[in-house]
């Protein structure tokens, strides 16, 4: 009962999903807990931009209709854009808000909803194939038609994961939100000792 208990007072403290079909108050009350989590996150996410750049244009919770209109899938929607006419850079973030997964079985379903067949990873890819495939509608959203600018396609998490920087594509960059500072700062290395280019220019 002890263990039981530690383990559900961690999951509210820390975010967390019991991963059950069954609802009552206390998985409604988790579920609660890890949406003021994933809003502190992307709290975290703006104010790190802000005090980097000057703001241009800055939105959050944006559907992807109200840029490029409606499709025949559902995008979803972009948790941050933020645009710097000074620099000419637009943020585009996914941020996902998740917790130490107490088992394996919990492992297991984190990394499902993450990289599985269309979890999350796959859905914010397909919004920056968007943004690839119409670049003048993203611009023109932001305020910046007929420009060249630079774009970050970032996947912001809340804790690191054990995976390469970029995808295979070199398209989305994976940050957990601890060294997300330094990526703003272009403190981050490649592999051959370099500063990383993670920009796409469109």
């Amino acid at each position: 009962m002890d263990q039981a208990k530690n383990i559900w007072l961690s999951y509210y403290a820390n975010g967390g999903m019991a991963y059950s079909d069954v609802k009552d108050q206390l998985t409604r009350g988790e579920e609660k807990r890890c949406e003021e989590l994933a809003k502190e996150l992307v709290k975290i996410i703006e104010e790190s931009l802000r005090k980097r750049y000057h703001e241009e244009f800055v939105s959050t919770n944006v559907k992807y209709q109200r840029i490029f209109g409606e499709k025949d899938e559902d995008y979803g929607d972009y948790d941050v854009v933020f645009y710097s006419g000074e620099t000419s850079e637009l943020f585009l973030v996914e941020a996902k808000y998740f917790s130490d997964s107490f088992n394996a079985s919990g492992r297991i379903n984190d990394y499902n909803k993450l990289f599985g067949d269309r979890g999350y990873y796959h859905h914010c890819k397909e919004r920056y194939k968007l943004v690839m495939n119409e670049p003048e509608k993203i611009k023109e959203f932001i305020g910046a038609s007929g420009k060249k600018i630079k774009v970050h396609f970032l996947f912001v998490t809340s804790k690191p994961l054990e995976i390469e920087l970029q995808d295979s594509d070199k398209l989305v960059t994976f940050i957990p939100i601890r060294i997300f500072d330094e990526y703003l700062a272009g403190a981050l290395l490649s592999p051959n000792g370099s500063a990383a280019s993670l920009v796409t220019e469109i």
